[in-house]
């Protein structure tokens, strides 16, 4: 051990007893965890500042890689640690190795969750606030669509319509067809309503007009290039005219508001103006049998 051979009787002050002084195992090992401490503290403050100079990176995504960054650079520090004071740092590694292949195993549900996460955390086909239309077995039983709360790296969370709080696991919204229709590009959606009309002329142009009319008196329902409302016959039915009314709204939630609108003014201004819509006639034919 040079120098420190003669501990504590004498220490000879050269630079060659400083060096075994420094690679005495625990000293050593001292040295690395007070020089490894701000170290990491200074890397993990470049990688926030990476983070926050490119922010279309999804905070979600940041989160996770800023702790993965924390924790690989922690069990750096402790493992050189570790080996200086003559630890089998091999058979640490190889150990956390296997333990942490069984805690796979064992959390492969959640494992498979935030990997869906961080794939919708890239992807981004949903972002907090928009309403998106939810899977078919998560929509039969609390609504058909829901607001976009919070998006986790395992669970997002959805308010739906019904004002029900769901915590989703994030695998459901990666395994099926999820419809956006707050897209970031244009919000603007488009709305139908079809409805049958009686067949003769006076009857379905009389028609036309009173719905264009209806369709300029809401102010949610856009008026203005490249999309105005379109009235549309599309069609002869079996006992009908089948005409089609478009038009757009600047936003999902008026959707519905919209459509309510338009049935009722419908059907109480034809009953006024003697408009008629076309119904199907059912003919039943009963012969009594003795």
């Amino acid at each position: 051990m040079g120098c420190l051979t003669n501990l504590p009787n004498s220490l000879e002050p050269n630079l060659e007893c400083v060096t075994d002084i420094a690679n005495f195992g625990p000293v050593a090992a001292l040295l690395t965890i007070l020089i490894g401490f701000p170290l990491v503290k200074l890397v993990l403050k470049y990688v926030k500042q990476f983070f926050e100079k490119y922010d279309y990176i999804d905070e979600g995504i940041e989160n996770f890689l800023f702790k993965v960054v924390s924790v690989g650079l922690w069990l750096v520090i402790i493992l050189t640690a570790a080996n200086e004071l003559g630890i089998n740092v091999t058979g640490i590694v190889a150990a956390l190795g296997i333990v942490g292949l069984a805690m796979a195993f064992a959390a492969q549900d959640t494992i498979e969750n935030i990997i869906a996460g961080i794939f919708l955390m890239i992807d981004r086909p949903f972002r907090e606030g928009d309403r998106i239309l939810l899977p078919k077995k998560i929509g039969s039983l609390y609504s058909s669509w829901g607001d976009v709360s919070e998006i986790g790296l395992r669970t997002t969370k959805v308010r739906s319509t019904d004002g029900v709080l769901l915590t989703i696991p994030n695998k459901l919204l990666t395994k099926d067809t999820i419809a956006n229709f707050n897209h970031k590009d244009d919000r603007r959606l488009r709305v139908r309503i079809r409805l049958g009309l009686v067949p003769n002329w006076k009857n379905v142009s009389k028609g036309e007009e009173i719905v264009e009319n209806i369709a300029k008196s809401h102010e949610d329902i856009c008026q203005t290039k490249p999309n105005p409302p379109q009235i549309v016959l599309r069609d002869f039915g079996d006992q009908e005219v089948i005409m089609e009314i478009r038009y757009y709204v600047p936003d999902a939630p008026q959707m519905r508001s919209t459509k309510s609108y338009f049935v009722k003014e419908i059907l109480k201004q034809f009953e006024e103006q003697g408009v008629r819509l076309a119904y199907p006639t059912r003919l039943i034919m009963k012969e009594d049998i003795e």
